[in-house]
């Protein structure tokens, strides 16, 4: 048969599906791994190997058994709770299909799989071996176990529905990529985009079903957690890098969000 299959989905979202690995290691936790009412700004799997282990929030109790492997998506809420003594693999890593938009923070809550240990051990001497071969069957099998997280608790096609009035907004988003800090304001924003101010706002309020303003607040907010969590900057080089003027502001800033200082956060290693 004749003809071209053009696939338009495929070739406009390809580039912008964007893995961002931010930490592996694997862990060994006392009742001292114990963070109550926390979120993460990634998304965590634990490949849980011994002990016991349990998240636990005002909805559910997922307690963490060895055998399975876990995801903890982004910006979920949970306790951290070890009783005695357990042992993991993890991974923490984000995903956006778009510019700030976390392919599985939408999916509200924790999934677990079981896994075989050969496929764990398979995983963790590919790591040690520090090769481009080894490197590349990583990446295929963490790509293939996100997948499967994806399919179990997306629910089917219809899950990309959730992100199609970020779409429509995506040059809003773009913009927000390379230029958010707590100096932006959004008539500046209103002027990239060439529109007058209250119809930027009440549009993207229709598509997103967030405030502008809450928008960028709690998208800086994600991203001083991303360097709080995963730099050693001091906590005022943060506060200076994000655009706040005063650390004492962007302290209190911080803890509007989260309920804890930056260096409480900071402190932070689960």
């Amino acid at each position: 048969m004749d003809g071209i299959f053009e696939c338009p989905f495929l070739t406009g979202n390809w580039g912008s599906l964007s893995l961002n690995l931010l930490e592996a290691a694997m862990f060994y936790g006392d009742t001292s791994w114990n963070f109550p009412n926390t979120r993460s700004p990634f998304n965590r799997i634990y490949f849980m190997m011994d002990g016991e282990a349990y998240l636990e929030n005002e909805e559910e109790r997922v307690e963490l058994l060895p055998g399975n492997v876990y995801l903890v998506p982004a910006e979920c809420r949970y306790s951290y709770v070890c009783p005695s003594t357990m042992q993991k693999f993890y991974i923490h890593f984000t995903m956006e299909l778009l510019p700030g938009v976390d392919l599985f923070s939408h999916l509200g809550k924790v999934w677990g799989l079981p896994y075989e240990w050969d496929f764990l051990e398979d995983i963790l001497g590919a790591v040690q071996k520090e090769s481009v071969g080894g490197l590349l069957y990583l990446k295929a099998v963490f790509s293939r176990l996100v997948y499967d997280f994806f399919e179990q608790g997306a629910g089917g096609d219809g899950y990309l529905e959730s992100f199609r009035g970020f779409y429509r907004q995506r040059s809003v988003l773009d913009y927000l990529e390379g230029h958010l800090s707590a100096g932006l304001r959004i008539q500046e924003l209103a002027d990239a985009m060439d529109m007058p101010v209250h119809q930027l706002s009440r549009s993207f309020q229709q598509d997103t079903k967030m405030g502008l303003k809450e928008y960028m607040s709690r998208q800086l907010a994600q991203r001083a957690r991303q360097m709080l969590g995963h730099t050693d900057m001091p906590v005022w080089e943060v506060a200076e890098t994000l655009g706040f003027t005063d650390p004492y502001y962007f302290s209190r800033f911080f803890k509007k969000y989260e309920k804890l200082s930056p260096r409480e956060y900071r402190k932070l290693r689960f």
